[in-house]
Parts: structure tokens; C-alpha cells; sequence
């Protein structure tokens, strides 16, 4: 099992969703991490575990899209050796790959992007889709994602970050229905060693998440 610590960022600082399902965000508690800072966050990341992957989230693009954020510049410059995966809520084919740095993988998700006709017909497939889905329903500005290929899928559910529910076995399988070639990676809900053997068990091999790790709730081997 890959484990993939998760970093949202507002305001240039890392933030965590508030309970409720509500979709604000606050900056990360101190009883959590010893800094916001998120180029100092990654460092005490790297001390909790030997991750390889780390996924950031831009909240502020996502939101409304902007030109490369300088802070995850400065990460992808810094940390060379780490693989990211990057949410910047690109909407448009010229949106993405906006870093330059080839430890850059793109996200497309499907609660902003818009544009599958030109990732099909250029036959793209540089990226990995990210199926967002809160309150039983996938966040998406149309339905042609269901005809994309990608190589992997994130099971993205927004409703379960930071609250340690478990995985949600229903968005898994719908996902595995649509993409049966592709590897999902599951995201949101995780929050102790039986949800991730419970994940295992449906087939994932790769997990995105923040708090359990922070909360020392899991064993990283």
C-alpha cells in the first residue's frame, strides 16, 4: 500500500477542512503540525514517513483558476527527489502543466475541468483524473469524463476528508464499472490500519490522505 500525504493550500498556508461537510478551511491546528508554512510542513512530513508522493491542492485555483502559485514552485524546486500530484483546477487543456518541473504529475477533476473533447482528440494522457464526488453525488461541469482512459483514478470523497469515516465502497466500485483498466486511488475517510486493509481488500493500492497520518493513527511501514 502506497501512502500519499495530502496538503491543501490557501493563502499560501496549509489549511484542513472544517467538520460539517461545508467546504471551509482553517489553518492547520497546531495540536496537528508545528508549522503552516508549507514548505516547512513538507519537511516535518518527511519525518513521519519515507512518502515518495505528496499531493497538493491549490484551494485558491480551484476556486477561481490562476496563474502558477510561486509557493508550489518553490516545493517542486526544493524537494527534486518527490513525485507530486498537483490540483491547480485547471478547467482548460491550456491550463495545464503550467510547472515546469518534471517531478509534476497534473490532476484533472472532474469539479472544475471541462475541456475532455481536446484531452480525446489529442489523445492525452499525461494526467490523473480526480472524481469528485460529496453528498452522493460527483461534482463535475459535464459528463464526458467517462470517456476518458486514464491510467489511474482518484476516488475523490470531499465529504469524508478529515473525518476518519472509513472508505466509501460505493464510489469505489462505480469507478471500477467505468474505468475497469485504470488503478484507483482512494482519497478521503481514511483514519486507522482496518480502513487501509479494508482498501486493500477492494483492490487499492494507493491512498491520499493527511489526518491519520498526523494523528499517528496508522502504521507507515
Amino acid at each position: 500500500m502506497k501512502l500519499i500525504p495530502a496538503i491543501d493550500l490557501k493563502d499560501n498556508k496549509v489549511v484542513t477542512a472544517t467538520k460539517g461537510g461545508l467546504r471551509k478551511y482553517q489553518e492547520i491546528s497546531s495540536k496537528l503540525s508545528p508549522t503552516s508554512n508549507p514548505l516547512k510542513f513538507i519537511e516535518y512530513i518527511l519525518t513521519l514517513g519515507n512518502f515518495n508522493t505528496i499531493y497538493l491542492a491549490d484551494l485558491d485555483s480551484i476556486k477561481k483558476f490562476k496563474k502558477p502559485n510561486n509557493i508550489i514552485k518553490a516545493i517542486l524546486q526544493k524537494h527534486e527527489n518527490i513525485s507530486f500530484i498537483v490540483d491547480n483546477g485547471a478547467r482548460k487543456f491550456s491550463h495545464l502543466n503550467l510547472y515546469e518541473n518534471s517531478n509534476f504529475r497534473q490532476i484533472l477533476a472532474t469539479e472544475c475541468f471541462e475541456d475532455y473533447e481536446t484531452i480525446i482528440r489529442k489523445n492525452y494522457s499525461d494526467y490523473i483524473l480526480s472524481v469528485d464526488f460529496m453528498n452522493n453525488k460527483i461534482l463535475r461541469k459535464n459528463t464526458k469524463y467517462k470517456y476518458l482512459k486514464p491510467k489511474k483514478v482518484i476516488s475523490m470523497n470531499l465529504d469524508f476528508i478529515g473525518e476518519k469515516k472509513g472508505i466509501n465502497i460505493k464510489n469505489l466500485a462505480y469507478l471500477k464499472e467505468i474505468y475497469p483498466l485504470s488503478e484507483i486511488i482512494m482519497s478521503g475517510g481514511i483514519g486507522c490500519n482496518k480502513d487501509l486493509h479494508k482498501a486493500i481488500k477492494n483492490g487499492v493500492t494507493e491512498i491520499i490522505l493527511l489526518t491519520a497520518i498526523l494523528e499517528k493513527k496508522i502504521n507507515l511501514i
